[in-house]
């Protein structure tokens, strides 16, 4: 099978790459690398659009989130010791994977990378809403990752609002993309964990995707035998969720939960979660 991934470069989810190829080894696999910017603008453009929708708690969390993570990205090659977390185009170069870098999924570039390549299926877990032409491209279909349950919770960030809301449960669904709706397409596949005490975001999301990570070698099997049965979504359920406000923080600690957790984050990579 022909597989082309559309992912964002994050460490908590790159991953989903290289462990997606140890159990498909017979897949062709190539990637497009799209960075977290609104389709067709630079990183400036982005913050400018996007900075004043947030809360202050959201953009503070989220430059302290980004420290953590770079410091658990640059200890272990420092210091030798402990999992190191490459980026998309080193993971991509070391097993000669056809990469590219496009701020634009729909731009004449990746259109022609995408065709070029011809794939089978499509697997996408970035920020970009898919239109057509790209959607009719992969015979097979383009599969979603989104990292929460549908169709409970769409929209931004479901692993922050599961917890926020006080769900029993988050989970991640693997659902097809099939028009420009977000998060409508039909779902194949669901997995879902207990929300234990004082789970943190942060690690919420690295639980979320590990879980998709491990089914989603049989929904692609599952797509190339033609076994699957996918399930139609009720648009009349669910809620459609934004970027956080300061309610929902207020709601999130009264939970339990923060955005991020220094010694949870440090467990799970050490195995212990």
């Amino acid at each position: 099978m022909r597989v082309l991934y559309l992912l964002s470069d994050y460490p908590l989810h790159n991953s989903l790459l290289p462990d997606t190829m140890v159990a498909r080894p017979e897949d062709q696999v190539a990637v497009i690398k799209i960075p977290l910017v609104l389709k067709g603008k630079g990183r400036r453009d982005t913050a400018e659009r996007i900075l004043p929708q947030l809360s202050r708690r959201f953009v503070v969390g989220k430059l302290l989130e980004f420290v953590v993570l770079m410091t658990i990205t640059l200890l272990p090659k420092l210091t030798g010791r402990g999992p190191s977390f490459m980026r998309l185009r080193r993971i991509c170069k070391r097993a000669r994977i056809p990469f590219l870098r496009s701020e634009n999924v729909m731009s004449p570039a990746s259109l022609e990378f995408i065709t070029g390549f011809a794939p089978d299926v499509i697997i996408s877990l970035c920020h970009q809403i898919l239109k057509e032409p790209l959607i009719s491209i992969p015979p097979l279909g383009i599969v979603n990752i989104h990292p929460g349950i549908l169709p409970d919770f769409k929209g931004i960030q479901p692993y922050f609002w599961e917890l926020s809301e006080g769900a029993s449960h988050s989970g991640a669904t693997l659902h097809l993309i099939e028009d420009e709706g977000i998060d409508t397409g039909r779902i194949l596949a669901r997995t879902r964990h207990k929300n234990t005490p004082g789970l943190s975001v942060q690690v919420n999301y690295a639980l979320t995707i590990r879980a998709a990570t491990k089914i989603l070698p049989e929904v692609l099997e599952g797509l190339a035998q033609g076994t699957l049965a996918p399930e139609q979504q009720n648009p009349a359920l669910g809620n459609y969720y934004r970027w956080p406000d300061s309610a929902a923080f207020d709601r999130l600690r009264e939970k339990g939960h923060r955005l991020i957790s220094l010694p949870q984050l440090t467990r799970f990579l050490m195995g212990r979660i």
